[in-house]
């Protein structure tokens, strides 16, 4: 993952720039979520993670080892926002994306074929809906009812 896509997916989450070496407390706490995404998610050095911001590697390990924990106990609001971009398919990667949609497409044809073996029509799908929702207990009772309603509908 390209650090550029995870600065645009933290200032995008969060409302404002990261960058520069203001020292306000939502900016370092921004920082700090794209340091530790970046530590995680590229093979980047300190250094190289801080040349991205213009920061020095010292700024990175500090955020990454007090900044961090600190809002993850103190913050959660923060937290959140880090597990929101965690989720984001832009954060997950390319085979691991592919991966999931599969299994979701296999899901989905079981479902279907299922659907079509039934071969049932749409109204009879709302009887068999109506006749799952009684509870089990009164099931016997139901089932002399249905036979008794069908006998003199014939």
């Amino acid at each position: 993952m390209e650090t550029t896509t995870i600065r645009k997916l933290v200032e995008r989450e969060l409302g404002y720039e990261i960058g520069g070496k203001t020292r306000k407390r939502q900016v370092v706490y921004g920082r700090a979520i794209y340091f530790k995404i970046c530590k995680d998610r590229t093979n980047l050095s300190l250094h190289e993670i801080g040349q991205t911001l213009n920061l020095h590697h010292a700024t990175v390990l500090h955020s990454i080892t007090n900044v961090f924990p600190a809002f993850e106990m103190y913050n959660p609001e923060y937290m959140e926002i880090y597990n929101r971009i965690k989720k984001t398919d832009e954060y997950i990667p390319i085979d691991r994306q592919l991966a999931r949609l599969k299994i979701e497409h296999y899901q989905l044809k079981l479902k279907y074929d299922y659907v079509r073996k039934l071969n049932i029509d749409i109204k009879h799908r709302t009887l068999l809906g109506k006749i799952k929702e009684i509870p089990d207990p009164q099931l016997p009772e139901a089932e002399k009812r249905i036979s008794r309603l069908v006998e003199r509908l014939k």
